[in-house]
């Protein structure tokens, strides 16, 4: 059984280096940094009126600071991920942010930008110049993140820690991904290809079969969890058809939470999958969801790599998830999570159908 990872600051993997990565000035009402984009941003004084456009870096923010106050804007699913999950659990106040600060493909709506008045903007880098000149030329002060790989993801969690004043909790959770990734790798390294699952995730079902390609840090998810990701030669977010999910015939099938309602039994009724092996056997899943969706990288992304390879390779891999749950809560929100809420974040009713789970998630 692998024990529950230590909180103390350990940087096996790199997190010195990265720390390091970028020259930060503090000054008593300044701070200086270089964001995503090899931008040099100031900030005069600490900024207490801050929108999150990237979806996953709001949560992060509340989390990291405790609280709402600062959080004026964000992404609309960002607001439906905190209504579903546990974060308007842990601060309901979140339920009050704005979620209009941002339309489609996060172009940002500067006239409802400008009327809340931020300090500061997050913003994707990665995303090209046309969600973030709007946001220059409207006289706010943008800083960029990327996504797609874990590296850019503590990236996320470093930055905020220096523009929240929370580099020591920031520390610490970098860390914590660290060693959690260093004890997985030492149980999954050396599993062969036959022995590793075909896993595909799907982010929709009912309302089309859709999955996330070879930018999505789903395959490295995936890969640390001792599987094979069928959708990592993908290109891009992908509509896929009956016929690919037959000819892939995975093993075990994640489903993510971006659609409302998706559950396991959506797909063992399904009448033209009942060959696939994912089906016969039981092995479709819904991920948690938390502080925020697990599908997505976020602050408690350690915990879905552990949920995953418990899922793939349970005979190999196993520890008391729910009291991992418990503590890595109270270390990241200073909440004191229950058993019921427990339940609802490792979407035990919906996952009852499926092979090994009550099992597995009653430790």
């Amino acid at each position: 059984m692998i024990n529950p990872v230590k909180t103390a600051f350990q940087t096996p993997f790199g997190a010195a280096a990265l720390l390091a990565a970028s020259t930060v000035c503090h000054a008593e009402t300044a701070t200086n940094f270089t964001d995503m984009s090899q931008r040099e941003v100031a900030l005069e004084k600490p900024a207490g009126r801050i929108v999150v456009i990237p979806i996953p870096a709001a949560s992060m923010l509340v989390g990291m600071d405790g609280g709402t106050q600062k959080l004026v804007g964000m992404h609309p699913f960002a607001s439906v991920a905190a209504r579903e999950g546990m974060l308007n659990q842990m601060f309901p106040d979140v339920l009050n942010v704005r979620s209009d600060t941002v339309g489609n493909n996060f172009v940002p709506n500067i006239e409802t930008l400008l009327n809340v008045k931020p300090d500061f903007v997050w913003q994707w880098g990665h995303r090209g110049e046309d969600i973030i000149v709007p946001l220059t030329n409207a006289g706010l002060t943008v800083a960029t993140l990327n996504y797609g790989k874990e590296v850019w993801t503590q990236r996320w969690i470093q930055l905020m820690g220096v523009t929240l004043k929370q580099e020591q909790k920031a520390a610490e959770m970098i860390a914590w991904r660290e060693k959690t990734i260093a004890d997985i790798q030492a149980v999954t390294g050396g599993i062969a290809a036959p022995q590793r699952p075909r896993v595909l995730y799907l982010s929709r079902f009912n309302d089309g079969i859709q999955t996330f390609g070879s930018t999505s840090h789903n395959n490295f998810d995936i890969d640390l969890a001792g599987g094979i990701s069928l959708n990592k030669e993908v290109t891009g977010a992908r509509t896929l058809n009956i016929e690919q999910v037959l000819l892939w015939d995975p093993d075990v099938i994640l489903l993510g939470n971006f659609e409302a309602g998706l559950v396991p039994e959506d797909v063992y009724r399904h009448p033209l999958l009942s060959s696939v092996r994912a089906v016969k056997q039981q092995r479709v899943y819904k991920l948690p969801i938390g502080g925020f969706i697990w599908d997505a990288p976020n602050q408690e992304t350690p915990l879905y790599w552990q949920w995953l390879t418990m899922i793939l390779h349970p005979q190999k891999f196993s520890l008391p998830l729910r009291e991992e749950i418990r503590q890595r809560y109270w270390q990241l929100y200073r909440y004191a999570v229950s058993d019921e809420q427990l339940d609802a974040i490792l979407q035990m009713p919906v996952n009852r159908a499926s092979q090994g789970y009550f099992e597995l998630m009653r430790r």
